[in-house]
């Protein structure tokens, strides 16, 4: 029965954080009610390529709303069973660069955030940041740090890039 009810109360949870994620479902850019991102367990670099070989093993749900407002782009991300009581690490990578020029928090064109899930696995945050000149698109990556590993422990990536 406590299965039941807290499966009752995820989904709720859930359809009342992505209602306003489904507004801009047919957005072609980030310039008008914004853009719904999913995020799928791919990790990639800092160029939009994938890296090869490396597969996921968790089970998190994350979505994201993608938007400009003035001179800023922004991501309302939404999160649903991660790991309880953990922090994940956000970012918002804003293209063209190389995978070369570094995409970690506070590289020009990167915003970052943290994220926080409760006790049931769920959490979200906004992160903001202005936008970098001569930006075309922008994408997100969630992951949550390795004790012992350069390589993150979970990861997450959009599965396209927004137009700006």
């Amino acid at each position: 029965m406590r299965r039941i009810a807290r499966a009752a109360v995820t989904a709720t949870a859930l359809l009342i954080a992505t209602g306003p994620m489904l507004a801009g479902a047919g957005a072609a850019s980030a310039e008008s009610a914004g853009v719904v991102m999913p995020l799928a367990e791919k990790l990639r670099r800092c160029d939009f390529s994938q890296v090869k070989y490396v597969g996921g093993s968790y089970y998190g749900r994350p979505t994201a709303l993608l938007r400009v407002q003035g001179g800023e782009v922004l991501a309302d991300v939404a999160f649903f069973t991660g790991v309880p009581n953990t922090r994940y690490d956000l970012r918002l990578i804003q293209i063209p660069r190389t995978s070369a020029a570094g995409c970690g928090a506070g590289a020009p064109g990167v915003a970052s955030a943290v994220l926080f899930t409760d006790g049931a696995g769920a959490g979200a945050v906004t992160v903001r940041g202005p936008i970098m000149p001569g930006a075309t698109g922008a994408w997100l990556s969630l992951t949550r740090p390795a004790a012992n590993s350069q390589q993150p422990e979970e990861f997450y990536s959009t599965d396209f890039i927004a137009s700006l």
